[in-house]
């Protein structure tokens, strides 16, 4: 008997999965999505740390430096921040060897100009990936923005204006990736499968920066343009050898047996059935509570990834190659959160059966209250506390991640699959409006690089936790609702049977 259902079956309604994992495509689909958002991440998150190592030292920072010192050491001890010490009593600049003349200002903005692309083109992204193939977008996004990278260190030495078209244009193509990967899983994830492969994938996420930073921070010990072509080139590779490996529809994939077609099988819907309802949709409580708990909740990971480490070098005073191998280190506990959610995640939904909702909101407020603990352990730690610090880094990080993984990110694809693609576009394009403002708050409220500085951006961190919990425990749900084709689609085929 095939599973037709779009929320999750209870086990006493369904007989278990019948298809094995190992060896299928389903596990050829996560695997080349875990590889996709490997690669974007690691392309984003690279920006913060190669541009440590882009721009020429400003003799004028070492005079704000030695000026917010004078001061700070006239209003007592214990701040942190600010210049860093060598033997003999002088000032050290901070260590950046680059050759672009950058001032700060433009030099703290510079990553965050990404999302200035990525957010425009994800919700027409979403839009195209419900009607068209998801299978397109999902490779040209990777093979365009590989070339844009490749291209950028060039850009950057002929001009700053240059640089940010570049990174526009990147994160532009980065914009087209995320909905078709996510609406692939739709096709290629039973749904007692979906939370556990959607982690497995998201793993990425992790995987790219822990893997990016140390080896950004050593290509660029030789020349900082060394790794934009080498993340680049494996990117354009991997993108063009999902031509042969990932398809929109069971029909057109040539490798997947009979067996775990019959297992994947849906009811099909016609173009005119996915036509999108609009004012359901906007007046649909489970919608706007995805969508706002998906901003508040990605203010974390942006301002942490876009931020950390000039936040290790400023505040907690690490060396240059100090903050290139630690940055990697708080990701550690997103992947432990990760492999959590992929071994457990499918057998707990199981047991729990149709009404999830409980579930996964208990579970995301108990995950936010730990994070603003977290927070709050890093704001009231000093400089010269750095093992307790990235020890609350990889806590944040791995209650983050689980609120993420297992708490509201996979309940889209049950309340409205069939517009899987079109709301996690639009969710994701407003979330990623952090990624560009986020560096402008900390330009406007980090001056010199302080950790009492660096705190009051951390307290923005707690509020926008605290706004996700009380949306998402109040108001989500991953019933299937009313309005979604699939809904009609279901009453239609238990009518059918009912008359058998």
């Amino acid at each position: 008997m095939v599973c037709k259902s779009w929320t999750l079956p209870h086990r006493s309604a369904v007989p278990p999965a019948s298809h094995g994992l190992l060896g299928s495509v389903r596990l050829t689909y996560a695997v080349c999505a875990f590889l996709s958002i490997c690669l974007h991440s690691a392309m984003r998150s690279m920006l913060a740390m190669v541009i440590l190592r882009m721009v020429k030292p400003r003799p004028e920072d070492s005079l704000l430096m030695a000026l917010e010192l004078e001061r700070s050491n006239s209003t007592g001890p214990g701040q942190c921040g600010g210049p860093v010490f060598g033997p003999a009593s002088g000032i050290q600049v901070t260590q950046q060897t680059g050759d672009l003349p950058w001032t700060r200002n433009q030099e703290l903005t510079f990553p965050g100009v990404y999302y200035y692309g990525y957010v425009i083109s994800i919700p027409l992204a979403g839009h195209l990936s419900d009607r068209f193939s998801s299978k397109r977008l999902f490779i040209l996004s990777l093979v365009f923005e590989a070339s844009a990278y490749c291209l950028l260190p060039t850009m950057a030495h002929h001009s700053y204006g240059a640089a940010v078209a570049g990174l526009v244009i990147s994160g532009m193509c980065a914009g087209c990736g995320n909905p078709p990967l996510y609406q692939l899983f739709v096709t290629w994830a039973h749904p007692t499968e979906r939370t556990s492969l959607l982690s497995f994938a998201y793993i990425g996420l992790l995987m790219g920066s822990i893997v990016v930073y140390p080896v950004a921070n050593y290509l660029s010990d030789f020349a900082w343009e060394l790794s934009f072509y080498v993340v680049g080139s494996v990117t354009l590779v991997f993108g063009i050898s999902c031509h042969w490996l990932i398809y929109d529809t069971l029909d057109q994939h040539p490798r997947i047996s009979n067996a775990e077609k019959a297992y994947l099988q849906r009811e099909p819907l016609s173009r005119s059935q996915l036509n999108v309802p609009w004012r359901q949709l906007l007046s649909s409580l489970p919608v706007y509570a995805f969508i706002l708990t998906h901003v508040f909740h990605n203010y974390t990971f942006l301002v942490l990834s876009v931020v950390m480490p000039r936040f290790m070098r400023e505040a907690m005073q690490f060396t240059i190659h100090d903050v290139g191998v630690l940055s990697a280190a708080p990701y550690l506990g997103g992947m432990f959160s990760k492999l959590i959610c992929v071994f457990s995640c499918g057998y707990v939904e199981r047991r729990v059966g149709l009404n999830q909702s409980w579930m996964r909101r208990l579970l995301y407020v108990a995950c936010s209250i730990l994070t603003m603990v977290f927070i709050g352990v890093i704001i009231w730690a000093g400089c010269e506390q750095k093992t307790l610090v990235m020890l609350m880094y990889a806590f944040l990080y791995a209650t983050t991640d689980m609120g993420f993984s297992a708490g509201y990110w996979p309940t889209l694809l049950y309340f409205a699959p069939s517009f899987a693609g079109l709301l996690s576009g639009l969710a994701n394009c407003l979330a990623h409006l952090s990624g560009f403002l986020a560096p402008h708050l900390v330009a406007a409220l980090v001056h010199t690089g302080t950790k009492a500085e660096w705190n009051i951006v951390l307290l923005t961190l707690i509020l926008f936790n605290g706004m996700a919990m009380f949306v998402f425990g109040l108001f989500s749900s991953t019933r299937l609702q009313s309005w979604d084709p699939r809904r009609h689609a279901e009453s239609l085929s238990a009518n059918q049977d009912n008359v058998h």
